[in-house]
């Protein structure tokens, strides 16, 4: 029987003393019922450093800490896996196991994706060796992230070589859909290697990406036997019977036919580790729809805001859906004592805009504050005019209303040292209806990688939960209100329509006649298309926000600004 603790904890980037007595504090806690305990991918580090991982002295410090959890560790009858950039004669993404202050050997990832946010052979080196060790009489193999996904790889020879139990770190980021297929082939993985697998995620938000956490042990039938928390630092100790992957192994001709090919001259440490306390295995429940992709968008934002040293967050509320459902984030994420909501409105702002911005403040409990744009906007106007003339109203001066708002808004922060988080969405961030410099500006943009039609389903949820969102937010039409009488879709399809249309266009990567063949109108889809080509370089322009789709504006869509091209085949 072996006792093995999948450490699910957030580090932070670059914090490597930080995260280094983070990992500390988990083993002095974990020690006494665990033969070992498993880390995250690069949790010595944080994942992903990018470019800190092409300067010595970070990668140095890297190394440094991990001498320094050796010497630590002499005390410990237990056996520690961490994930860390390791830097011997080249840089690898690597694993490194440690016990009683000694390196029993390292591991580097064979597999480095290079695809969607993944940019792993820009910086490090593939790995082709496997790492097992016998813990009293169980061999224990280890896999790194994307070994994994595949079938023949490091960790199917590992297993071939005998290996009861494969332990896989991961710094997976969350997406809409992707635990559902995760688990999927972590399943499939363990049946065709007749072994448990012990699937070890990070939690917690790094920039643009959101890290769910849900580590879990799979036993030999595909069976998921423990799962940690989601969206929460968890630690899941686990009690396994190892013995029954022989057992299983044993009947299976194929397998004893597949592990007499493989060379079985690699060398595996043998530890004697004293008995642990028995444990009651886990299983923590999946969140799914719109709880799921809530709390996602509450853990990224509260640890952008936090990880970078802000402690308050200040949003520009206009009485519509988006804005609402951006502070209803931030309190959830930071705290109503820490979120600041600001209206703002001019001439053609509505009373009843005033009336639910002020409600949905009064149901957070959070400061509100109106600032009058009119006045400024006047003094705008009559600057304008003496330059050029008599002017007949048109979208500059719709547009620069969106721009007063936004250095209010930025005046605040650069005041008092509040972010200030971007209420902008997907749809309008593909189509282009959003003001650059203006209602698109911000520190943070929590919703934008969420479609409109979802922003509604996730404010309704929400309001699930306590109903904070006036009712009347939910049921009129949607508008910038920089005009009389102005509706989204005096410029835009309605949302059932665009929304759909966009998700076919930039995650399936359809082409407009594909798109058409599925029963959307073809000029809809064009004029959608084309939208979306032209908006590129506001996009370019935009604050970073979160990762909840397959695709993503920002590191997992490169488009050219400069792009003649018209998607039309």
């Amino acid at each position: 029987m072996i006792n093995i603790t999948l450490a699910q904890i957030n580090p932070t980037v670059g914090d490597i003393e930080g995260n280094l007595e983070r990992i500390w504090k988990v083993l002095k806690e974990k020690e006494e019922d665990s033969h070992i305990v498993v880390f995250p991918e690069m949790a010595l580090s944080g994942y992903f450093p990018e470019d800190l991982l092409l300067r010595y002295d970070f990668l140095t410090d890297c190394m440094k800490a991990l001498e320094d959890l050796k010497e630590r560790t002499k005390s410990l009858e237990t056996l520690i896996a961490v994930g860390l950039p390791y830097l011997k004669e080249d840089l690898f993404n690597s694993l490194a196991l440690i016990y009683k202050g000694e390196i029993l050997g390292v591991y580097s990832k064979s597999k480095l994706p290079n695809y969607s946010v993944f940019d792993e052979k820009r910086y490090f080196r593939e790995g082709n060796k496997p790492l097992l060790i016998e813990i009293n009489g169980c061999k224990i193999g280890f896999s790194i992230c994307e070994d994994i996904w595949y079938p023949d790889g490091l960790e199917r020879q590992t297993a071939l070589l005998g290996a009861q139990l494969i332990v896989n770190v991961n710094a997976s980021p969350y997406h809409i859909g992707k635990q559902s297929f995760r688990e999927g082939f972590i399943r499939a993985r363990a049946e065709d290697n007749i072994c448990f697998i012990a699937y070890v995620n990070l939690v917690g938000g790094q920039d643009e990406l959101v890290f769910d956490g849900r580590s879990m042990v799979v036993d030999p039938l595909g069976r998921i036997v423990a799962r940690a928390k989601a969206f929460e630092e968890d630690l899941l100790t686990v009690n396994l019977d190892l013995s029954i992957v022989k057992k299983r192994r044993l009947i299976d001709l194929r397998w004893r036919e597949a592990s007499y090919c493989v060379n079985h001259s690699v060398d595996i440490k043998k530890l004697a580790l004293p008995p642990k306390k028995p444990v009651n295995n886990r299983l923590e429940t999946n969140p799914e729809g719109e709880e799921e992709l809530y709390r996602a968008i509450v853990t990224g934002t509260r640890d952008y805001i936090f990880k970078n040293g802000f402690e308050k967050a200040v949003i520009g509320l206009s009485g519509g859906i988006d804005s609402s459902l951006t502070a209803c984030i931030a309190t959830d994420a930071i705290g109503p004592e820490n979120t600041v909501g600001v209206f703002m409105p001019s001439r053609f702002t509505s009373k009843e805009s005033f009336e639910d911005a002020k409600q949905l403040a009064d149901n957070l409990s959070i400061e509100f504050h109106t600032i009058p744009i009119d006045a400024v906007f006047n003094t705008y106007r009559k600057e304008m005019m003496l330059l050029f003339g008599e002017l007949p109203f048109d979208i500059a001066d719709e547009n620069i209303q969106a721009r007063i708002r936004a250095n209010i808004l930025f005046y605040i922060s650069n005041r008092f040292g509040y972010i200030v988080l971007s209420t902008s969405n997907k749809s309008e961030a593909a189509t282009g209806y959003t003001t650059i410099y203006g209602d698109m500006a911000g520190g943070f943009a929590p919703l934008k990688d969420v479609y409109k039609t979802q922003i509604y389903k996730l404010a309704i949820y929400r309001n699930s939960l306590g109903k904070v969102i006036p009712e009347r937010v939910f049921h009129k039409a949607p508008s910038a209100e920089l005009k009389p009488n102005q509706r989204d879709q005096d410029t835009l399809p309605p949302y059932e329509i665009l929304d759909p249309i966009l998700q076919l266009l930039l995650e399936e990567n359809l082409a407009v006649k594909e798109i058409s063949e599925r029963g959307f109108d073809k000029e809809i889809v064009e004029k959608v298309a084309q939208m979306v080509r032209k908006a590129e370089y506001k996009r370019k322009q935009a604050p970073i926000g979160l990762k909840v789709t397959s695709r993503a504006f920002g590191k997992d869509w490169r488009m050219p600004v400069v792009n003649r091209y018209r998607w039309k085949h």
